[in-house]
Formats: structure tokens, C-alpha cells, sequence
């Protein structure tokens, strides 16, 4: 079999697989796992956008050598009071090392300055991506816990991703700020543009979602909360602490989220919280999406720019310590 016949195969291989995925009939498969109907999507009244802050993190690689790595994170909040933004503010760029060493004690000393204690598990520097982005999110957390203790009371904090930590030592930071924020009366809620939930054995939420809602003539914005045993992915179940909503916040552009909110959320509080969110999403550029959160995004992104400029001031200082070109090749190639 030729090369080209062998790549044809591939590519029917893999559209036969999206094809499961996602099946034609997959709105009437949905309704009839799930039991939902036109009745469980509630509306979204229009409403004022009060005080919103958004938190978000960035990370990248600077470089990476076989074995030590530096990586830049740092983390920021945007306040936006009325559709107009009343404060801004970014942690410094911070680089920390990843190796040569079994443990990462730049961890250990980030997660000691952010939150006053010691981490519970050493983070281990065997994976550097994934070190880097449990960095990162020691930053994060920090700057949400800080923003939870000072919104005034009735604001709305959202966070980019899950209400979900992938790290046992951020398991009481998460706990912490979700706490606080109910002790403020604020409203809590963590949104994603994309997420890996599927039902029925691995099919897609959102289009499914989206299919039954357009079916049963629902106009947006609308919200609905998601029965936790129709999910079939265990992460779903996993050092969670919210439960999972999908909500198409602008009135004529369908483009169904991923929202968590913490467990226990009453309706009440759920219906206020989508209102907040789709008070606050009706941004031209990216309609449907709470523009705070890409207004954090923004502020934090380490671009490539960046990184590049990271980079020459590293080479900068090794050379002032007698390490010349040559030996930062051997090490970072």
C-alpha cells in the first residue's frame, strides 16, 4: 500500500471517529438520555452590570534544556464597574526554574509567600509543562483569594476554567475562596468556552445542548444546570467544588458555555449570577463571552515577544557571569 493510500485511510479513520462522536441523530439521543426538555432552559432577563472581576493566569516556557527548565508566569484581575473598567492590576513577571532537582522548591517557596504555609506535596519537576502551569496557578489563586476579600458585596468574580483543582495543595486555597466569597455575598462562577464533558459514552455536551435547545425554539440568553450523573467522565466527578450550568449568554449569537458555580447554589443565586454574566457579555468583538474575563486574558498573555525579551536578558546576565554563548547552546540548544 502506497503512501498516499496509507493517508486516506488515516483520514477515513478519523472522520469515521468524529462521525461517533458526534452523530447526526445526537439532539435526539440526548433528550432521551437525559430527560430534558424546553422547560429545563430558564431565560435570562436583561439586567444591569454591576461590579465584575475577572481573574486570570498566564504561563510559558522560556527554556528548556534536558535538565532545566525556565518558565514565566504571572497572574492579574480586571475590575469593571458599569461596562467600564475601574482597576487593573498584574503580579510581576516572575521566572521560575524547573529541575535539576526531583522537586521544585521554587514551589514550595511561591506557595509559602502567596498563602503563609508550606505546600501539602512537593510539586515534582518529571513533567515541566505541567509544573509550570501548577505555578502559575499558585498565582492565580492567590490574586482570586485577594480579590474575594475585598469586592464589595453583590459582585460578581469569575475565574477562567472549572471550580476544580488539578493539585492536592491548591484543594484548600479553592475551598478558601469559595467560602469567602459566600461570606460576601458575592457571586462565584468559573466559565470555559470549551470543555471535555460528554455523555453516552463520549459524546460532546455543548453541541448537544445547543441542538435540543434550537429544537425546542429556545432563544438566547438562556441557562440550565447539568445533572452530574449524565456526565461519563470521572474528572467531572474529581476534586470538584462546583456544579456544572451551560448558559448561551447573548440574545442572538448561540454559543453555549461551560459554567461552574460552587455546590449548593440555589436557584436564586444561579439566576443572578447568569443575569450578571450576560450583562457583561455583549462585547462586539467577542459576543456571548464575558468581556472581563478576555480583558484579564489580555493583560496576563506572556506573548511570544515577551518570551524572546526574557530570553536576550537571561543570555545578558550568564554572559556578565563569564557563561558564554556557546555553553547556553549546550544547555538550551
Amino acid at each position: 500500500m502506497d503512501n498516499r493510500r496509507l493517508y486516506e485511510t488515516s483520514v477515513n479513520s478519523a472522520l469515521g471517529k468524529i462521525a461517533a462522536h458526534v452523530p447526526e441523530d445526537i439532539v435526539a439521543r440526548f433528550a432521551g438520555v437525559s430527560g430534558m426538555d424546553r422547560d429545563d432552559f430558564r431565560p435570562i432577563p436583561p439586567g444591569p452590570s454591576g461590579t465584575v472581576s475577572a481573574v486570570d493566569g498566564s504561563n510559558a516556557m522560556v527554556l528548556e534544556g534536558g535538565s532545566i527548565a525556565l518558565a514565566a508566569i504571572r497572574a492579574g484581575r480586571t475590575t469593571f464597574a458599569g461596562n467600564v473598567r475601574s482597576g487593573r492590576a498584574i503580579s510581576p513577571l516572575t521566572l521560575v526554574t524547573i529541575g535539576p532537582l526531583h522537586r521544585n522548591y521554587d514551589f514550595d517557596d511561591l506557595y509559602r509567600e502567596c498563602f503563609g504555609i508550606p505546600p501539602h506535596k512537593g510539586l515534582d519537576n518529571s513533567d515541566p509543562d505541567r509544573a509550570a502551569e501548577a505555578l502559575r496557578d499558585t498565582l492565580e489563586y492567590w490574586v482570586t483569594l485577594q480579590t474575594a476579600a475585598t469586592l464589595p458585596a453583590g459582585s460578581l468574580l469569575l475565574i477562567d476554567g472549572a471550580l476544580r483543582v488539578t493539585s492536592q495543595n491548591h484543594e484548600p486555597v479553592l475551598a478558601d475562596i469559595i467560602k469567602k466569597a459566600g461570606e460576601r455575598d458575592l457571586l462565584l462562577a468559573a466559565v470555559a468556552k470549551r470543555t471535555r464533558a460528554t455523555w453516552g459514552g463520549g459524546h460532546p455536551l455543548l453541541p448537544a445542548l445547543r441542538g435540543l435547545a434550537g429544537q425546542s425554539g429556545i432563544t438566547g440568553p438562556w441557562w440550565t444546570k447539568i445533572d452530574p450523573h449524565l456526565l461519563d467522565n470521572t474528572e467531572y466527578r474529581q476534586g470538584r467544588h462546583g456544579e456544572i450550568y451551560v448558559a448561551s449568554l447573548h440574545p442572538h449569537v448561540v454559543r453555549p458555555m461551560k459554567i461552574e458555580l460552587p455546590k449548593g447554589a440555589d436557584e436564586q443565586t444561579a439566576a443572578a449570577t447568569m443575569q450578571a454574566l450576560a450583562a457583561c457579555a455583549d462585547d462586539g468583538r467577542i459576543p456571548g463571552y464575558p468581556y472581563p474575563l478576555l480583558d484579564a486574558h489580555r493583560a496576563v498573555l506572556i506573548d511570544e515577544a515577551l518570551v524572546t525579551r526574557v530570553q536576550q536578558d537571561i543570555k545578558a546576565g550568564l554572559l556578565k557571569q563569564g557563561i558564554r554563548n556557546r555553553l547556553f547552546e549546550d544547555l538550551f540548544g
